[in-house]
């Protein structure tokens, strides 16, 4: 799928790709693109929750989305707490290549029901090949959202294109794999340095 050279150069956090939006090789131009990309899903009636800067802090290479249609939200109240579960997809977009990875994600959020305050809450992480699997009950959503990215010229990665050990030596700064580990392809394509 990649190249030695285009595997190090996502390393050192360069854009590999002539593809518009990337032959800009600005971030913030392939954000106004994904933008385009949002509102259809809205108009799908699916929701999104759109993760593009970094998580925060350090460097991500990649944008996360949380896509989940109402059926899969579950709202579960007790005399002190309601809770949100929901249950849908990641979208992992890469900013390096028009490239992305479709799997199974979930969040929880638990707020004081008298204030509606914010107590607690916990996400599912996507940060491995084996991450890119889809249950049987995500099947359809998963399909509509390969349809809409491959129309906006994406390419959708499996699993087996990013479970290989990386073929040469490196140093990938990310938080998801210890140095001590072997690197995967994965690595080289989607990182977080924090």
């Amino acid at each position: 799928m990649f190249s030695n050279d285009e595997l190090k150069a996502m390393i050192q956090g360069k854009v590999i790709s002539n593809q518009y939006p990337y032959s800009e090789q600005d971030d913030e131009v392939l954000k106004k693109y994904v933008k385009a990309l949002h509102a259809e899903l809205k108009r799908e009636k699916l929701q999104c929750e759109v993760e593009t800067d970094h998580f925060g802090s350090g460097y991500a290479s990649y944008m996360q989305w949380f896509v989940y249609e109402q059926s899969g939200v579950e709202i579960t109240e007790d005399p002190w707490k309601r809770t949100v579960d929901i249950k849908g997809l990641y979208v992992l977009i890469s900013r390096l290549a028009p490239v992305v990875v479709i799997g199974n994600g979930s969040q929880s959020s638990t707020y004081l029901r008298e204030t509606d305050a914010y107590l607690s809450g916990a996400q599912s992480i996507f940060s491995k090949p084996e991450d890119i699997e889809v249950d049987p009950e995500f099947q359809s959503l998963a399909q509509k959202l390969e349809r809409l990215f491959m129309k906006y010229h994406f390419t959708i990665l499996r699993k087996e294109d990013l479970n290989s050990p990386l073929p040469f030596e490196a140093e990938i700064p990310t938080i998801w794999r210890d140095k001590n580990e072997p690197y995967f392809i994965w690595d080289a394509v989607f990182y977080w340095e924090d």
